[in-house]
């Protein structure tokens, strides 16, 4: 299999909140992350199909204040968990 990845991932475990355009929030954890995604292990959670847009959000922010939240695409929903795209607004 070609890895089609353009940025190299960081391994790392961070617990996250997701909310889904439903409002529905779900409490995941990173299995790896980049400059442009991040992958999402399942966990107990319901995942929303591809191509949803939702909203990230590290949930033990490590400075002042509560972590922003980050919007981000369903590229990819496998039985291990999901693949997002960061969208940016520029």
């Amino acid at each position: 299999m070609d890895n089609k990845r353009r940025e190299s991932r960081l391994p790392i475990q961070l617990d996250v909140e997701l909310v889904a355009d439903d409002k529905k929030e779900s409490s995941l954890q990173t299995r790896d992350l980049s400059n442009s995604g991040v992958y999402l292990e399942k966990g107990d959670s319901n995942l929303p199909p591809e191509g949803t847009i939702v909203h990230i959000r590290i949930k033990n922010s490590m400075g002042e204040g509560e972590a922003p939240l980050v919007k981000a695409r369903v590229v990819r929903v496998d039985n291990d968990g999901l693949a997002l795209a960061f969208i940016t607004d520029d």
